[in-house]
């Protein structure tokens, strides 16, 4: 039977311009959404190197963990305060271009706690701070009593966490726990 052209046109009309750009923008939003996902790191991970710091020149101070991450592209900084048994927790993360490699990310992490011995050290691309509400002390243990010559100091060993770190940078960082040496001053000067 033969049909008849008017007919199968309305039958089967033909799909709007704006179908079209629909679906290229579909396609599209699809696409950078790939590009935009965060980069998860992941600071737990055992591999990771990491650097801790509890003294610098004029005895004990707040204790630092950098954790070098994604290669040297990122690192966590995190600060356990040590004025007493509180432990208030921060943390920064620090991200850095591309061409920046291991050694230089190690010069930048020695600069945060010495007298800034590379002056060629990288400055981060950003830094980001990580919501008070993900860092937290969750525990202490005393390990013993120190006398130096710049006071009496009680050292702990203080496990912390990190986690429900909403996106940074381009990064996501996963939740993770971990412990850092802490000496809390008690007598002394």
């Amino acid at each position: 039977m033969p049909q008849n052209p008017a007919m199968t046109a309305t039958m089967n009309p033909p799909r709007p311009r704006s179908f079209l750009l629909f679906a290229l923008l579909a396609a599209a939003a699809c696409f950078s959404a790939r590009l935009a996902a965060d980069e998860i790191l992941n600071p737990g991970g055992e591999d990771v190197p990491k650097i801790e710091v509890t003294s610098s020149m004029l005895g004990y101070r707040d204790t630092l963990r950098f954790y070098i991450l994604d290669e040297g592209k990122a690192v966590l900084r995190v600060q356990i305060g040590n004025k007493d048994t509180k432990f208030p927790v921060t943390a920064r993360l620090h991200t850095f271009d591309e061409g920046v490699g291991d050694k230089e990310v190690r010069k930048w992490i020695n600069n945060q706690h010495s007298d800034g011995l590379f002056a060629d050290a990288p400055e981060p691309a950003g830094t980001h701070e990580i919501p008070p509400a993900s860092c937290q002390a969750k525990s202490h243990k005393l390990i013993k009593e120190v006398e130096e010559h710049f006071g009496k100091f009680k050292r702990y060993k203080v496990t912390f966490e990190i986690k429900n770190v909403p996106p940074l940078g381009g990064h996501k960082v996963k939740d993770f726990t971990d412990e850092a040496t802490v000496h809390v001053k008690t007598a002394g000067r």
